[in-house]
């Protein structure tokens, strides 16, 4: 008689379908994980926005070019800045140099990057004709735009002027 040896063979590994399934499904699974992670970030640190109601600022993007022409036909000057870290400073002067006073004046100053650090202030006349201040309430550091708009009493002369302030 005649004995037969079993020879342990090693098995062939076959990539089977049930293989292919989860290896999609992970596949899958990491990308929506990423994604979603990458979507939640950029919808809760920025809005979306820079100017609110940006649809209608189209709108009237006539309009606008129109006041700016007449801004610039006034010939008007305006210099502003932060004096120190406690007001906020803004001499308007005619095409002449001559200093304009009776304006109301104001100062929008935001961040570029969200409006939930937007702070207004009315600027009041500060002893000499054309020179504007206001106190500063307190800021943090960094980079801020400033957004400053004369108005004269009746109304009709409006200015607009911007500027970048860096509080340190």
């Amino acid at each position: 008689m005649t004995t037969a040896t079993l020879i342990d063979a090693p098995r062939e590994r076959q990539l089977k379908g049930w293989h292919v399934l989860l290896i999609m499904l992970a596949f899958f699974g990491v990308m929506f994980t990423v994604n979603g992670f990458f979507l939640y970030s950029a919808i809760t640190s920025f809005p979306g926005e820079d100017v609110e109601k940006s649809y209608l600022q189209g709108l009237n993007y006539n309009q606008t070019l129109e006041a700016r022409r007449a801004q610039a036909e006034l010939g008007w000057t305006v210099r502003a800045g932060l004096s120190g870290l406690e007001a906020v400073a803004v001499q308007v002067a005619d095409a002449d140099g001559a200093p304009v006073g009776g304006l109301s004046v104001e100062a929008k100053l935001r961040r570029l990057a969200t409006g939930a650090q937007d702070v207004t202030v009315s600027l009041t006349a500060a002893g000499a004709p054309g020179l504007y201040r206001a106190d500063l309430p307190e800021l943090e550091s960094g980079q801020w735009e400033m957004i400053v708009t004369a108005t004269d009493m009746s109304g009709d002369v409006t200015i607009e002027a911007r500027k970048d302030v860096r509080v340190p």
